[in-house]
């Protein structure tokens, strides 16, 4: 499904198009079943209960300033002085993966084997030529996840916090219960490969945007408090950081003409609702001052994104201290800006100068 309406149509009528939960996909190999994603009914509310509990509006804004803001001063002091670099690589995903790790409760995890993470578990789950060497490295990552976070959710289990982790265990549960590491790791997977990455790779579109035009860089420049969020929002419908989720048909439909059978896989194409001309003015253009429209960037209810508002508020703050800080910020010419993905996609290597 490529058009908004009947992407809108499949996405939100979940009696009628509910959650692939099919052990042949990918992404039972690389999450594990059942997970967030592939649970429908009081399971998954009773489960997204533990995911939400510290990922509200209120909460969010409660927290995210004091420990997002600080964590990305650090990471740009680290390139200030060298004038050129990679912000993708070297700026907006260490912010993503840094600020998520410590919600979640990876605080002692480094950044580069979070990083590593998230690209073999990516590459598992885009592995359409079946390559032996990219599932190894993603098999690896899975028991390097579970061998950290085992011991993580013993602790939690016995002594629960403010983590995410705790939250998952224990939020949702009947008093005196508490899910297993065995019954969350799946869903707990699902949240290290989409939330360590998105919210880095969501700034580095939009920046990737604004930079195509000096006139919107130099408006963020300008005004990076007031600007910044709707740039971001920009760059998620732009360029949607999750090209597509999958459903199945519950029973037989016809959608476009076209009768779906009752059992046919149904891939709703976010990125391309994200574009459809007969929304969006001129939709292939990242335009600053877009007439604000809702996108489908972070999906369909029930299986809306949980971390819509801390993904939001961490690409603002991002984006706000790069462009106030990276003086006359601006593409380098010096290779080309890379563009990849189909079911996570992003600008994965976008060259930038600035006056040191």
């Amino acid at each position: 499904m490529t058009r908004w309406e009947d992407c809108q149509t499949v996405g939100a009528k979940e009696a009628l198009f509910g959650p692939s939960g099919s052990h042949d996909r990918p992404e039972a190999r690389v999450m594990g079943m059942p997970n967030v994603l592939t649970m429908s009914g009081e399971d998954h509310a009773c489960l997204r209960q533990g995911i939400d509990a510290n990922l509200t509006m209120e909460s969010v804004a409660g927290y995210v300033d004091g420990l997002a803001r600080p964590i990305v001063l650090r990471y740009i002091d680290v390139i200030l002085s060298k004038g050129s670099a990679n912000l993708t690589s070297e700026l907006f995903e260490p912010i993503s993966v840094r600020t998520i790790a410590t919600v979640i409760g990876l605080e002692e995890v480094d950044d580069d084997t979070l990083t590593r993470w998230f690209h073999s578990l990516n590459g598992g789950l885009q592995n359409v030529t079946n390559d032996p060497a990219i599932w190894a490295a993603c098999d690896n990552a899975r028991m390097e996840i579970d061998a950290v976070l085992r011991p993580i959710v013993e602790r939690v289990t016995s002594n629960p916090d403010r983590t995410l982790i705790s939250h998952v265990v224990h939020s949702g549960m009947p008093k005196g219960k508490a899910r297993t590491f065995e019954e969350i790791m799946p869903t707990m997977r699902v949240i290290l490969l989409g939330g360590l990455q998105e919210p880095g790779h969501g700034a580095a579109n939009a920046a990737y945007g604004l930079l195509l035009d000096e006139n919107q860089a130099r408006a963020v420049a300008a005004d990076p408090h007031g600007l910044a969020q709707r740039a971001f929002d920009e760059g998620l419908r732009w360029i949607a950081p999750i090209g597509v989720t999958p459903r199945l048909a519950a029973q037989e439909f016809e959608l476009a003409g076209t009768t779906l059978p009752k059992g046919a896989s149904v891939a709703i194409i976010l990125a391309s609702a994200n574009r459809d001309e007969k929304r969006y003015i001129d939709p292939e253009l990242f335009q600053l001052d877009r007439p604000r429209k809702q996108h489908v960037a972070f999906g369909y209810r029930p299986h809306f994104c949980s971390g819509i508002f801390l993904t939001r508020a961490i690409g603002k703050i991002a984006l706000e201290e790069a462009f106030k800080s990276l003086k006359n910020l601006r593409l380098s010419t010096e290779r080309e800006v890379q563009i990849k993905g189909w079911r996570f996609r992003g600008v994965m290597d976008l060259p930038a100068l600035w006056d040191a």
